[in-house]
């Protein structure tokens, strides 16, 4: 198959134009006319993937977080971008359009921790993220689920209040804490959120649970590794082997 077919699949589900304005998902380096008969998925796009990658001879790296986000004023010896071209691998990314896709990072999500009659909840104009129900529960009973599914543990802000209705957002979500307020939530899970942002959390009375960016994100590769696999059956799709930068405790 060309990259590029890869390509056009992944922007017929998670659509590249629906990205955020100061998002860089698609197509980072490589060629997308070339023939591959293997796909790499990946949270990041890190040395160690791309050596995962040349030891399959895999070379087409499909990562979610960008591998060029800021401006690039140079290619240095050693860095991912260097590597990934020096061993003629191509990279895109699907980001934010995938974070927002049905059957996305979101909604992976949600399904993993058990939501039911989920929504989308939108921020700025765009669905980043999700909302469901739970069965009533302490926020220490849900907190220790969210925990054992996600397998990170977690960082927790209990309100008090009994878990119900909860809202969703894989990654960095902590600013989104008045939108889940407003659209009355008890409980919010994400997997990043600053200390502004947890005193927001705690002056509107909401419980909030700090997940890990990575592991709130990581789920999203086995549904888009069945997606791809339905897609080309005859090509090899797999998984990187990659783990979470930091712990958290609950």
């Amino acid at each position: 198959m060309k990259i590029k077919e890869v390509y056009d699949f992944l922007d017929s589900i998670a659509p590249y134009n629906t990205q955020c304005e100061w998002d860089n998902s698609g197509f980072m380096c490589g060629d997308l006319e070339k023939d591959v008969n293997s796909v790499m998925l990946c949270l990041d796009c890190t040395n160690d993937v791309i050596e995962q990658a040349v030891a399959n001879n895999c070379k087409l790296i499909v990562c979610h977080h960008p591998l060029i986000f800021a401006t690039v004023k140079r290619i240095s010896d050693g860095t991912p971008l260097y590597n990934a071209i020096k061993n003629d691998i191509t990279v895109i990314s699907a980001h934010t359009n995938l974070d927002m896709a049905d059957d996305g990072v979101n909604d992976v999500l949600s399904e993993k921790l058990g939501l039911s009659g989920c929504e989308k909840l939108f921020a700025e104009g765009t669905p980043f993220m999700r909302m469901g129900n739970v069965n009533e529960q302490s926020m220490a009973e849900f907190a220790s689920f969210v925990a054992h599914k996600l397998g990170n543990g977690a960082e927790v802000y209990d309100s008090g209040r009994t878990v119900h209705k909860v809202a969703v957002c894989g990654g960095a979500g902590g600013e989104y804490i008045p939108e889940v307020f407003s659209a009355g939530c008890d409980t919010f899970v994400t997997g990043e959120a600053k200390h502004h942002e947890r005193l927001e959390a705690q002056r509107l009375g909401i419980n909030l649970i700090v997940a890990g960016h990575f592991s709130t994100e990581v789920p999203v590769l086995s549904k888009l590794c069945d997606k791809l696999l339905r897609a080309f059956p005859k090509h090899t799709i797999c998984i990187a082997a990659e783990e979470s930068p930091c712990k958290t405790v609950v």
